[in-house]
């Protein structure tokens, strides 16, 4: 119980930094986040400018002249009630942003890192065993330039190839244009069918890298003394390979699987932008290019609550899984 505390209490400190750190940061950017808001006011309303920026500040709860040290109160009160902060851009709440994208990105990320992290152990678990033989020397070869190339460059040439070129998939979006949401098996199809895109450009790096990181793990785990013992008692080679390696080679994979579930919360910026496809990485870069900081802010402050949940979580499964961990 008191490794959860202790881990509780350290996670709890990494959050007030991290956040601490942001709204240094965002408070230290050039220009006046109510700006956009205000030009906007001040075309629809035909009204001066001045005018309008007081508006803006009003409705985005900002006082130019309030003293950093309460505004960085607010910010984390507003935090601990869940208020992410107002989107200048899209003139409404950050939280109802995150409602809408949320879903889109966790669909994504969820279906790509579920497939590549299988196939990743499987591939890297079975090249070990066959260490310089062909398999091992292509799956090896195959992974290490694919784990070279950005996820937002196969993005352009998946987009080319299957979408431009050969219109097997669609150019971009969630589903159809004109298509209205529903329950259906049609729009349950076209979300499916839209959403390959994205998958395959997050998954395929994805999956070259658990792959090598699973065949260094399984190499290493193959020269430890427990596996030559088992060998000894005459165990078949399934078993030694199935209960006494791949699940120790698994081990530190486990725990950076949480992790990265938790920093892919903020979506793939580019890919989504690519592809556009409407979860949190479509509207961070949006907000990026528009400067709007109060989007910025609660999508980085999403963020980092999700690296940090993820952590805690990967913690704890680590303390499941690893009897090692147990004994310490």
């Amino acid at each position: 119980m008191s490794y959860f505390i202790n881990r509780i209490l350290y996670l709890v400190v990494v959050f007030i930094i991290a956040i601490s750190g942001l709204f240094i940061l965002v408070n230290n950017m050039p220009g006046d986040p109510a700006y956009g808001l205000a030009v906007y006011i001040a075309q629809q309303r035909n009204m001066q400018f001045e005018q309008a920026l007081e508006i803006a500040h009003k409705m985005m709860g900002v006082d130019p002249n309030e003293p950093i040290s309460t505004r960085y109160v607010k910010f984390v009160t507003n935090l601990a009630k869940g208020n992410f902060g107002y989107s200048t851009f899209y003139n409404t709440s950050v939280n109802e942003i995150i409602g809408k994208a949320l879903p889109w990105t966790l669909f994504v990320v969820s279906f790509a890192t579920f497939l590549s992290f299988n196939l990743g152990i499987y591939f890297g678990a079975f090249a070990a065993q066959k260490r310089g033989k062909f398999f091992d020397t292509f799956v090896s070869t195959i992974s290490s330039i694919i784990q070279s190339i950005p996820s937002f460059i196969l993005a352009v040439l998946i987009l080319f190839v299957f979408s431009v070129k050969y219109r097997i998939l669609p150019l971009g979006g969630a589903y159809p244009v004109g298509m209205e949401p529903s329950f259906s098996i049609e729009f349950v199809w076209k979300v499916i069918f839209h959403a390959i895109g994205p998958i395959l450009a997050v998954a395929i790096p994805q999956l070259a890298s658990w792959t090598l990181s699973m065949r260094g793990n399984t190499s290493q785990v193959m020269e430890e003394d427990f596996i030559r013992f088992a060998e000894m008692r005459g165990l078949p080679d399934s078993v030694i390979a199935s209960k006494y390696i791949r699940n120790n080679a698994m081990l530190p994979l486990i725990a950076g699987l949480a992790i990265g579930i938790g920093y892919m919360l903020g979506g793939q910026t580019l890919v989504e932008s690519i592809f556009n496809y409407p979860g949190i990485g479509f509207y961070f870069g949006k907000a990026i290019a528009v400067r709007d900081f109060g989007l910025l802010t609660g999508l980085f402050s999403l963020i980092v609550i999700g690296v940090i949940v993820a952590t805690f979580i990967a913690d704890f499964v680590y303390v499941l899984i690893d009897p090692r961990v147990k004994l310490k």
